[in-house]
């Protein structure tokens, strides 16, 4: 059986490719537009599938797509212009490119590797790059390939067109089939744990390395699958305008790509297409209109005023078509939403999601320990943490206490690989892992929640702990992986709140929710960053029991960092504090609550009990 979200895609998928072929047969048949303008619908669904595959999934704005577009549109014309044409616009290519005359078809593959093996090359840089860098870096790939494209004589005509393509290639079966194919990756991809790790990574980054989600890799994964989807929509697209020049793959491309992913709705497949259908009709409108003002500029005059020739009239229309965009739907028309979830097709499905449930049963070892020794973090010599040395053994709940800015969370970001020590050690089940990074302690037994809350927020509750589950256990089935990401949110109490948004849930639950997915890595040690802060007094105590409740089911050792004295008394086994970056005293909870230097440390010399 499958998944809540691969059965959403696959439906999607059944519903929206009908309705796209119906429209072009029907608009083809009758004539209502013309034959070139439905090919280039075509080719837009292909490339704006391809750009959101990769922008929408990672939250990146590529604007560096159109390099991708212009490489597939040169790659395929190399081998399908005919030799006659080559020996004349290109004398100097390779002999064996010299001599083919491949059809359409057979070129695509061709272009859509070469469209990859760039992809690979500067995936590389992309993949380490984030927010306004990544764009501008983006944006650059375009600048340059322009300049190649343009440098290139020998293999581009330079600035000239190359001209001659076969434009009777342009076939139905052959643009509809690589249609499909597009489609296809794209719903599929959408519908893999890839996808959802990636998308959890473009929420909240640092807690998806707390559950041990890398996100350079599928980054890099995302990049060169959609660089090839592009590459595909590229050379199509020589093949129905017969000729393509640098100035083709240059900022008006730009701006009509990026336009058409935001106008739909870039995390949505669906709403790609709806996007690449609206700006196919607005360019070719556009585009009308500059001629038309263009012909009759000087010798017209209309309403009392003459128009003067619009140069780069449709670039204007689409910037001016994304800000309005952007101000008025940001998300765009259709959002995140999928055709299938538009017309809530899987409600009766989403309650019966819920009764497949399996907990696993898993127990930590009593010779599970963790350790630091003389840990520190300085920054530009200013010590936040010095020597601090810490145990929490298996089945223990240690609590971690202090002041405000005594270092809490800087030892919790330390010890979990957000940070890392300027000296010290830290041992995991008698292995040194100071040097290991969070997605490797997460990996090898270490569960955390955060001090503000980190939920993957455009994912429903059970998403965000399916990603957990999908990285503790890869080797489970889409099925199985649903239903022991519902065991967990049942144990925390959380089963009717599974299809929730996770950025709607109620505070208290949000927490648990943290909780549920870090459970879900099966740790053998689990750090919580005031879990309580912020709840009233019964969802304190309702999550202190659920702590002791895990502690004996799981045999979980458990650091706790608190602010609420009273639960951290009543539920520690032994507690630190810490002041100014420093361990000042350890002991029994009736032991740290006479202490005079923890008293001093929280209010003062003169009060003699916490």
């Amino acid at each position: 059986m499958i998944d809540q979200r691969t059965r959403e895609c696959a439906v999607s998928f059944g519903l929206l490719l009908p309705v796209i072929i119906g429209i072009v047969w029907a608009a083809s048949a009758t004539e209502v537009v013309g034959r070139e303008l439905l090919l280039l619908g075509c080719v837009n669904i292909i490339a704006a599938v391809g750009l959101g595959l990769f922008s929408g999934t990672s939250g990146i704005l590529s604007l560096g797509h159109v390099a991708f577009f212009g490489v597939g549109a040169y790659v395929a014309a190399w081998f399908t212009l005919p030799a006659a044409m080559k020996s004349f616009l290109l004398p100097d290519m390779p002999l064996f490119v010299q001599e083919a005359e491949w059809s359409l078809a057979m070129a695509l593959p061709v272009a859509a590797l070469v469209c990859m093996l760039l992809g690979v090359i500067s995936g590389a840089v992309m993949m380490r790059l984030r927010d306004t860098s990544a764009v501008i870096a983006s944006f650059g790939l375009v600048v340059i390939f322009y300049l190649v494209f343009i440098g290139a004589k020998p293999l581009t005509n330079g600035k000239q067109s190359l001209y001659g393509l076969p434009v009777d290639q342009a076939t139905w079966p052959v643009f509809i089939g690589t249609m499909v194919v597009a489609l296809g990756i794209a719903f599929y991809m959408k519908s893999t744990r890839f996808a959802r790790n990636l998308e959890a990574t473009r929420d909240e980054e640092q807690a998806s390395r707390s559950i041990g989600i890398e996100p350079q890799f599928h980054i890099f994964m995302f990049w060169v699958l959609s660089a090839g989807i592009v590459g595909l929509a590229g050379a199509l697209y020589g093949h129905v305008i017969g000729v393509i020049s640098p100035s083709g793959f240059y900022l008006e491309k730009t701006f009509a790509l990026v336009a058409m992913i935001i106008l739909g709705g870039y995390r949505s497949v669906s709403g790609c297409v709806v996007g690449a259908v609206v700006i196919t009709i607005a360019e070719e409108i556009f585009r009308k209109t500059e001629e038309h003002l263009g012909t009759f500029a000087g010798t017209e005059t209309i309403f009392g005023f003459e128009f003067p020739l619009v140069f780069g009239l449709t670039a204007i229309s689409f910037s001016i078509m994304i800000l309005i965009i952007l101000y008025t739907r940001p998300q765009g028309v259709l959002g995140y939403r999928e055709i299938a979830t538009m017309f809530n097709v899987f409600a009766a499905n989403k309650d019966d999601a819920g009764k497949h449930t399996e907990l696993p049963t898993y127990k930590v070892s009593a010779e599970r320990v963790l350790e630091t020794h003389n840990l520190s973090k300085s920054y530009s010599g200013l010590n936040a943490l010095e020597d601090v040395g810490i145990k929490v053994g298996a089945g223990e709940i240690i609590g971690l206490i202090g002041p405000n800015g005594a270092g809490k969370t800087t030892f919790i970001n330390v010890l979990t690989g957000s940070l890392f020590a300027t000296d010290g050690k830290i041992e995991l089940n008698n292995e040194v892992g100071t040097e290991w990074s969070a997605v490797k302690l997460a990996r090898k037994g270490l569960g955390r929640t955060f001090q503000n809350i980190r939920l993957f927020t455009s994912l429903s509750a059970l998403e965000n702990v399916i990603a957990a589950v999908t990285v503790q256990s890869p080797g489970l089935g889409r099925r199985e992986v649903e239903a022991t990401a519902m065991g967990w949110l049942n144990f925390l109490n959380l089963g009717d709140k599974a299809h929730t948004n996770s950025g709607n849930l109620a505070y208290g639950d949000q927490r648990r929710l943290e909780i549920a997915r870090a459970l879900a890595l099966e740790p053998d040690f689990l750090l919580l960053d005031e879990p309580v802060a912020g709840m009233n007094s019964v969802e304190t105590e309702d999550l202190k029991k659920g702590l002791q409740q895990i502690v004996s089911k799981f045999g979980i050792g458990i650091l706790l960092v608190e602010h609420d004295l009273k639960m951290v008394m009543q539920l520690c086994d032994r507690i630190y504090v810490l002041n100014k970056g420093q361990l000042i005293a350890e002991g029994l909870p009736k032991d740290i609550a006479t202490n005079a230097a923890v008293i001093e440390a929280y209010v003062g010399e003169e009060t003699d009990h916490l």
